[in-house]
């Protein structure tokens, strides 16, 4: 059968499926509660599958797997060893976290301190950081489709942005019920695929050794030679070397143990006990996805040791299934990387809009507006965030596993001491807390511009977090809260 049908009846599929899901979840999503976090009842299974389905995202299917065929295991201490420690951290406030009967991570600080200002401010600083990281799973969505299709990337993308709408107007049923089914989706193919991939290279063992004497450029577009041994050492050229990989545990790392995108899934789960589940559920399935996906970009740098008519590392999955590993199962790989896609977008969707519905407009609102008015004003933040980054995506960033960490590095500085501290420790004020996202506003916005002139031999995140840290510290110390209160006055 001719290879674009084949896709062409894949996507048929997918789509109807797609759309039963989000036309089950319209109705209900009534409430404010219902539409952005289910109302806290979801299962152990449900909460575990939406916060898998949103962890795998484009930046691990496509960039870490490809960058995995260019430098090898490098590439884990710069993104995969951090993932998880973040993910270990979460277990640290689980139980911290899902008392707070909030909606949203910003209305902690509402909780904790009454301030509608540190409220709005993190509900602009989640807008535009989500505005932005949804940049890589719109080109990520467009990789896959040009290639299935054969239509330009500018065209493809329109694709993704009208599955990722569909799917976010129905709130967060219709967002973790297809969540669920990307998961099942990838989990087959991944496994199917390494087993695929290290049969034909014989096996685990073969694999390394065979990799332990490729040498040569990997592509078009890599900067630097791969020499023998390079594949299977600890650090590596380029962004690998030793002090940018430490460095990146502070962009990665504590971005992700602070991301709103995986705490409130643990905030959507029916009891505290199930919350904790979520976490460690997740991480056991993740690490055998890590695991199979770092073996497949090994071997099929074994397999095909360049790629010549490459000069993209984020394209390099698609282009070997659908060339040079293409089998019958290609299609359903491609269509489950375009699933993980759709289910990390739709949750970062819906953080924009519980970020301008409830964190933005409702406490500058002069008067309460009802929860219809919101509901429809957070559809449209969907369809407007949605819009902005799709045409940012237009002019996507080169590689989108070093794009994701800097992102991801705005929410460590600005939210991982201040959340993690108002968690954890009684004696945090709202005086440090305004000190700690003033300071990591400041850092972002002078050692960014350093860092990407090449200046800064360290991920900015690492001496951002340290000052915002700081002057969380300082803060506090200066202006504790009253004794026996919870800073209690207001902002």
């Amino acid at each position: 059968m001719n290879k674009t049908l084949v896709y062409l009846i894949f996507f048929a599929v997918y789509s109807a499926i797609l759309l039963m899901i989000g036309k089950g979840s319209l109705r209900d999503s009534n409430t404010i509660s219902k539409f952005f976090i289910g109302e806290r009842k979801l299962s152990v299974w449900r909460c575990m599958a939406t916060f898998t389905g949103t962890w795998i995202s484009a930046a691990t299917i496509l960039s870490l797997t490809g960058n995995v065929y260019e430098n090898g295991y490098p590439v884990l201490l710069y993104s995969v060893f951090p993932w998880f420690a973040g993910g270990f951290l979460l277990l640290a406030i689980s139980d911290r976290l899902y008392e707070n009967d909030i909606t949203t991570i910003p209305e902690l600080f509402y909780k904790r301190y009454h301030s509608r200002g540190l409220q709005v401010v993190y509900g602009i600083i989640f807008i535009c950081v989500y505005v932005f990281y949804l940049v890589i799973q719109i080109k990520g969505f467009g990789i896959v489709a040009s290639t299935l299709f054969g239509i330009p990337y500018s065209i493809s993308v329109l694709l993704v942005y009208l599955f990722i709408l569909y799917t976010t107007f129905g709130g967060y049923q219709s967002v973790s019920r297809s969540d669920a089914f990307n998961l099942i989706l990838l989990t087959i193919s991944i496994t199917v695929l390494f087993f695929i991939v290290t049969n034909r290279a014989g096996g685990l063992t073969s694999i390394h050794i065979s990799a332990r004497h490729i040498s040569g450029y990997a592509h078009a577009g890599i900067p630097y030679k791969t020499e023998a041994g390079d594949l299977l050492k600890a650090f590596g050229k380029g962004p690998y070397a030793p002090l940018m990989s430490l460095s990146m545990f502070f962009g990665w790392g504590l971005g992700l143990a602070g991301n709103p995108q995986y705490t409130v899934r643990m905030l959507s789960a029916k009891d505290k006990k199930s919350a904790k589940k979520t976490v460690i559920c997740s991480l056991l399935l993740l690490a055998f996805l890590y695991f199979a996906l770092t073996q497949i970009g090994l071997g099929m740098r074994v397999l095909i040791p360049s790629l010549p008519m490459l000069d993209s590392t984020d394209e390099i999955v698609t282009y070997v299934l659908n060339n040079n590993l293409y089998s019958s199962w290609s299609g359903f790989f491609l269509f489950s990387i375009i699933g993980a896609c759709i289910s990390t977008a739709n949750s970062q969707l819906l953080l924009i809009a519980s970020s301008f519905s409830c964190d933005v407009l409702q406490p500058l609102s002069r008067k309460p507006r009802s929860e219809s008015t919101l509901l429809w004003l957070s559809r449209l933040a969907i369809l407007v965030g949605g819009t902005f980054s799709l045409l940012l995506a237009l002019s996507p960033p080169s590689s989108l596993l070093s794009y994701g960490g800097d992102i991801w590095g705005v929410i460590s500085t600005t939210l991982f001491p201040s959340m993690y501290a108002t968690l954890l420790f009684k004696k945090t004020s709202r005086a440090g807390v305004w000190a700690s996202v003033i300071t990591g506003l400041a850092s972002i916005a002078l050692l960014y511009p350093i860092y990407y002139a090449g200046h800064l031999p360290v991920h900015p995140a690492l001496p951002g977090v340290c000052l915002s840290c700081t002057a969380l510290w300082l803060g506090s110390v200066l202006r504790p809260p009253k004794e026996g209160t919870d800073e209690k006055a207001a902002a």
